[in-house]
């Protein structure tokens, strides 16, 4: 007569199998690199430095690159350039500013939509194997801030 499997067990195994195989699909981080240009097709090497942030709020994960003066960047999550998981991202950037209790380190150089999750238009999606995106960034211009609330594209 053969036992089978019990209940109990077979449900545990079931449980343990499905955690083990939902962390290997977390640890799977794809190489990720990019570049940052304006709509003319110029690098924008003014954000040497600062940095581009990919945020997936379903993974619940953040990775992030630094500006390389040519505008490209490449991504790292839990270490400098080691990828992203695959998925959906919003991405930010950060950029100069002029404030008292900032080092003076250059004006704003691309529009402040892009510095907020909220309000910016740019989107990614890692794939399985290696992404590579090209970021067409609209310039600053002095009047988004005249209005509270409002980003105003170049040429609005």
């Amino acid at each position: 007569m053969s036992r089978g499997c019990r209940p109990a067990r077979c449900g545990l195994a079931v449980v343990v199998g499905l955690g083990v195989l939902s962390l290997a699909g977390c640890g799977s981080k794809q190489p990720v690199r990019g570049k940052l240009v304006f709509d003319s097709g110029e690098p924008v090497s003014q954000l040497e430095g600062f940095d581009v942030t990919f945020t997936s709020e379903k993974l619940g994960i953040s990775a992030r690159g630094t500006v390389q003066s040519d505008g490209t960047f490449q991504l790292g999550t839990d270490k400098d350039k080691d990828g992203a998981p695959p998925g959906e991202y919003i991405v930010t950037l950060t950029q100069p500013h002029r404030e008292p209790d900032r080092p003076y380190r250059g004006d704003r150089v691309v529009d402040v939509a892009y510095e907020d999750p909220r309000t910016s238009d740019l989107r990614a999606e890692v794939g399985s194997g290696k992404s590579e995106f090209v970021f067409k960034l609209r310039r600053y211009n002095k009047s988004q801030l005249a209005e509270p609330g409002r980003t105003k594209a170049v040429g609005d």
